[in-house]
């Protein structure tokens, strides 16, 4: 009886050989450095959310660069480095920070980058399906003909107006994609350069007030340091009674008209499921950046009202709307 209790045993073991592993694996404890721009956003709180719902324990460590290059460097070489043996992994906000990060860990640990716009065109990973290295994240980018498309079918578009930074990569590859999208749809696109400057800013808001520039509508990119300036560009949008289309929500929040967006939150936990399939044993470099397969359409009520604009009774039905 013992000998076929045993036989029973190692047969068990044999067939089964990962399964205690596994389940030990996707239930221990973490340490995670947190590297941000803008501080904590609803990115962070679902990848923190995602991670305890999937029974992890998790000591977190939040670095804040407060959008200044200079204080991301001191970061990384002063508080990150000395100390990133001590850490399980690293999880970094943004193009710039993801950037600036994977130069310096270099794969000595796993990084996890989230709200990327284009990873590719980042240098952050070869391929959407394959990072290229001990690295793997999530990108909130949104297929811009979807956001014209969308447009268009609430006001005609003709002349559309871009603010932009044209000191960052990112901002300089979604103006040459908007252009190439815009003849397309035989819609010129008017440049509003904006530098992380904030009187620049105000000077392309105020001709947009006073009508020295004349749009249909202005584009609103994912830029980190337009933002920031949300309010203010909302603000100021509406009283210049000008339309606008948002990539990111926090500017519909704060009076942008509309935007097909990306849900900072659902991406976050879409990072948490790549640490639990990590800990499971899969590679990050096997792991595709994760995006949200069904962006968001979310519309201001207030401000389409203050507009007159009229949005489409199909677009309602399947829209979040908030005022």
């Amino acid at each position: 009886m013992k000998r076929k209790l045993l036989a029973s045993l190692i047969l068990a073991f044999t067939i089964f050989p990962v399964l205690p592993t596994a389940l030990f694996s996707a239930r221990k404890n973490l340490r995670i450095v947190m590297v941000l721009w803008r501080g904590e956003t609803e990115a962070e709180k679902g990848f923190q959310d995602g991670l305890k719902e999937s029974g992890y324990s998790v000591q977190y460590t939040a670095m804040n660069a407060r959008q200044d290059r200079t204080e991301l460097g001191r970061l990384l070489r002063e508080e990150v480095q000395p100390k990133i043996q001590d850490f399980d992994y690293i999880y970094t906000f943004g193009t710039t920070v993801s950037k600036e990060t994977k130069t310096l860990v270099a794969d000595q640990i796993p990084q996890l980058f989230n709200i990327v716009a284009d990873p590719v065109e980042g240098g952050i990973v070869q391929s959407m399906e394959s990072s290229g290295g001990n690295i793997g994240g999530a990108s909130n980018t949104i297929p811009l003909p979807l956001q014209i498309e969308t447009a268009l079918k609430v006001f005609p578009l003709k002349r559309l107006g871009l603010l932009f930074n044209p000191r960052e990569k990112n901002s300089i590859a979604i103006r040459k994609q908007l252009s190439e999208i815009a003849k397309q749809y035989q819609v010129e696109l008017v440049d509003l350069p904006s530098p992380p400057v904030l009187h620049m800013l105000q000077a392309n808001l105020q001709k947009l007030r006073d009508k020295s520039v004349r749009v249909d509508a202005v584009y609103l990119p994912q830029d980190s340091f337009l933002v920031s300036q949300a309010k203010h560009i909302g603000s100021e949008l509406r009283a210049a009674k000008v339309k606008s289309i948002a990539a990111i929500k926090d500017y519909i929040d704060h009076g942008a008209l509309m935007g097909v967006v990306s849900e900072y939150y659902e991406l976050g936990k879409a990072v948490a499921r790549i640490v639990d399939r990590h800990q499971r044993g899969e590679k990050l470099q096997s792991i595709p950046v994760q995006t949200q397969r069904q962006p968001t359409l979310v519309i201001n009520t207030t401000t389409s009202e203050l507009l007159g604009v009229k949005i489409p009774e199909s677009l309602l039905k399947r829209a979040i709307s908030i005022k």
